[in-house]
């Protein structure tokens, strides 16, 4: 497999399907293409690659030493639901990967499940179109019923609800259920987190327990914080399009720590990030981050605005990893 198309596919520049495949098949064939295009992902990830052919050497011998440590998140998980996987396609050169599932009512779910580093849109059978951010999954139905449309997220999705007065849609969370009839709302329940947030930027939800009863009932422009632990209820007024911006690949931050953004800068971009100390952590940040920019750039505004200094170690067998400290 030439480099070149190596580096299109992980910069998700190819849209052919055939060409998808071929490569998906290349890296599945052996453990060592599996490692090659492990490293790629990772020198992505830290550079724009206007040096590609310099960084495509870094560490080359040592990733040979330790081909049979590696594998690649991406697909590990085509390789873990090789035996099911349905279809791999991209739409708007983002990754989706459906896996088919059967329930014990024999009925047919899919699972969408966005590695770290990635993102994805999906239509569902109804034509709602929904937005996933990395680090999520989201399971559904192959087809609804006349009585209700349920699926199930664990991470950050935007919605866009096709309207029905007689079939509700539910989205079901961990810890929340948000029920719609028809309309735009964001939910960010990841579950190793400590709240879940369910932000209406159109129509109107209501917010339940796993119970069914209703804890709030949302407006647009209003936004809900729930406290997983101590069960706590916050009702936000809110500029819902200025939190709905990530769906464009436009991640906004308003007085937030480093400390809370460094946690998704690890989702987008499957990178480890430490601080010095928990100082750092807590100098916070107001402004915008483009997904499109590699991570060293994002760096270099917080080094250029709050006052800290990075370093990045390319890894081969597991996430770069990134240093946070105090200038």
């Amino acid at each position: 497999m030439n480099k070149e198309k190596l580096h299109k596919y992980a910069l998700n520049e190819i849209t052919d399907r055939a060409e998808i495949e071929e490569v998906v098949s290349w890296i599945e064939s052996s453990e060592e293409n599996q490692q090659e295009f492990n490293r790629i992902k990772n020198l992505w990830s830290y550079s724009t690659f206007a040096n590609y052919n310099t960084y495509a050497n870094i560490s080359e011998d040592a990733s040979k030493e330790r081909r049979t440590e590696r594998r690649i998140h991406l697909n590990a998980k085509i390789i873990k639901y090789a035996a099911v996987l349905v279809i791999s396609f991209f739409l708007g050169g983002l990754s989706v990967f459906f896996v088919g599932k059967q329930s014990e009512a024999s009925l047919a779910y899919n699972e969408v499940i966005v590695p770290y580093g990635e993102s994805a849109e999906v239509i569902l059978p109804d034509k709602t179109h929904v937005w996933l951010n990395p680090g999520s999954r989201l399971v559904y139905p192959s087809s609804f019923n006349n009585k209700t449309r349920d699926v199930r997220l664990s991470g950050e999705a935007m919605f866009e609800v096709v309207h029905s007065d007689k079939v509700p849609f539910h989205v079901c969370t961990p810890d929340l259920i948000v029920e719609v009839l028809g309309t735009t709302f964001n939910v960010e329940a990841y579950e190793n987190d400590d709240e879940t947030y369910v932000t209406l930027v159109d129509g109107a939800v209501n917010v339940q327990n796993n119970t069914g009863q209703v804890l709030a009932r949302l407006n647009p422009g209003q936004r809900v914080v729930y406290g997983k632990n101590s069960g706590s209820l916050m009702l936000d007024e809110i500029e819902p399009d200025y939190y709905a911006m990530w769906k464009n690949g436009v991640y906004n931050y308003t007085n937030e720590s480093l400390g809370e953004i460094a946690e998704k800068l690890e989702r987008m971009y499957n990178v480890t990030i430490v601080f010095d100390d928990m100082a750092t952590k807590k100098v916070k940040y107001t402004g915008s981050i483009l997904k499109s920019k590699p991570i060293d750039q994002i760096l270099d505004v917080f080094k250029y605005t709050s006052s800290v200094d990075y370093s990045i170690e390319v890894r081969n067998n597991k996430p770069n990893l990134i240093k946070i400290k105090r200038n």
